[in-house]
């Protein structure tokens, strides 16, 4: 293991050393450095067109390697990456440590030339830390409450309020053969999932100086709920993620639960869905569910003119571009997404209007990685009867309060 590390680690530092990468004069290619998936691929391609005489160097890869390339770049304080692709939890790291620019100004300034005002706001919250705006979002995606509409038209019921009424109608439509709910609880995915019920039922995950609160009693008491939910999940839901939360709507194994609304075209896809045309999609039980933003950001150490940089970003994101692109991923553009011919093609894209608009990005907290992962390893004991709920929160937000101290929060 440790040579494939060193093998992987040196193959990025010679990218780095690419003369293509240590440029500073205006004339040489403007660097983006970018996950890659189809959408991502669409708009890399947009950028190279975005401007006349200005060429832009796409290097995409998979993101674990696009985001420990970038580190490299930015331990550097190297000017050879200009443009790079982040999403929430990179864009707080990179954002406390000083290594991308705020944008608020350069959106301020071009908001009319590119029609700025039309992103949705929840959008560019996604890609905000510390009152500031670091990335121009390019997809959102949001967790949306999903339910077998064949079913509860049968039983007469209605998509749920409340998490309360969330736990009665699983119950309900529990049985031998379908699921009451999902639930997703392999990391990943716990703080997104839990999001919800620890928002609404709860106090949320922390106060605003970065203390936890999802052990107040107001917490123990929206985890107590999600373990009665538990009872009517699909088996072995402390192993499942996206993967097998979309196979277990599609083959009808599960008749509610939440789901990203980057797998809503799968359940109508007849090659890989029994339940065609048989779900719906709305807010989750309460709203306030979790949302996951993927933007582009301009380095702190490119050399390049920042305001040429920026119009690279708003005219690869700009409304025709986004609706080339609605099929790959949700638009942040409200133009776009709430077109009526666009949610017409896309039958799920109304509720994913109503979700942007009531969802919440996961705190944006540079640590978030690491403090959520300590709490939801106790909040997932909690659910499936480990420990105590109390125990379990108590320990964990200790656990927490811990790791934040030592990265010097609290003080004062």
């Amino acid at each position: 293991m440790a040579k494939t590390k060193i093998g992987r680690r040196a193959a990025l530092g010679t990218a780095l050393a690419l003369p293509a990468l240590n440029v500073r004069a205006q004339s040489e290619p403007v660097t983006l450095i970018s996950h890659r998936y189809p959408a991502l691929e669409w708009y890399a391609d947009k950028m190279k067109s975005a401007l006349p005489g200005v060429t832009v160097d796409a290097r995409l890869m998979p993101s674990g390697d696009a985001g420990q390339l970038q580190r490299l770049q930015f331990s550097a304080a190297s000017p050879g990456m200009d443009i790079l692709w982040l999403n929430g939890s990179l864009m707080a790291f990179y954002a406390k440590n000083g290594w991308i620019e705020p944008l608020d100004d350069l959106i301020a300034k071009f908001k009319d030339e590119y029609k700025l005002g039309d992103i949705n706001p929840t959008s560019l919250k996604g890609l905000s830390y510390d009152g500031k705006i670091y990335g121009l979002p390019l997809t959102t995606n949001t967790l949306m409450y999903a339910y077998r509409e064949d079913v509860f038209a049968e039983r007469k019921l209605q998509p749920p309020t409340t998490w309360e009424q969330q736990v009665e109608i699983a119950k309900q439509l529990h049985s031998p053969r379908r699921s009451g709910t999902t639930l997703s609880l392999k990391w990943d995915m716990p703080p997104y999932e839990l999001s919800s019920v620890l928002n609404t039922v709860g106090d949320g995950w922390f106060d605003k100086d970065w203390r936890p609160i999802f052990q107040t009693e107001k917490g123990q008491k929206a985890i107590d709920l999600y373990k009665r939910l538990s009872a009517f999940a699909v088996p072995g839901f402390t192993s499942q993620a996206n993967d097998e939360n979309t196979v277990n709507f599609a083959q009808d194994v599960a008749a509610t639960g939440q789901q990203w609304a980057t797998r809503c075209a799968t359940m109508d896809n007849p090659q890989r869905s029994k339940v065609v045309g048989k779900m719906q999609w709305a807010v989750p039980p309460g709203g306030r569910q979790a949302l996951s933003t993927d933007g582009y950001a301009i380095s702190k150490f490119s050399a390049k003119n920042k305001e040429m940089l920026f119009r690279i970003l708003a005219k690869a994101l700009d409304e025709e571009s986004q609706r080339g692109a609605a099929d790959l991923a949700t638009p942040t553009r409200r133009a776009v997404l709430n077109d009526p011919a666009i949610q017409a093609k896309f039958r799920w894209y109304p509720a994913v209007s109503k979700c942007l608009e009531v969802g919440e990005p996961l705190p944006a907290l540079a640590e978030f990685n690491e403090a959520g992962e300590l709490a939801c390893k106790r909040i997932v004991q909690a659910i499936i009867g480990q420990m105590p709920v109390k125990e379990a929160l108590t320990t964990g937000a200790a656990e927490v309060t811990e790791l934040l101290t030592r990265r010097g929060y609290y003080k004062g």
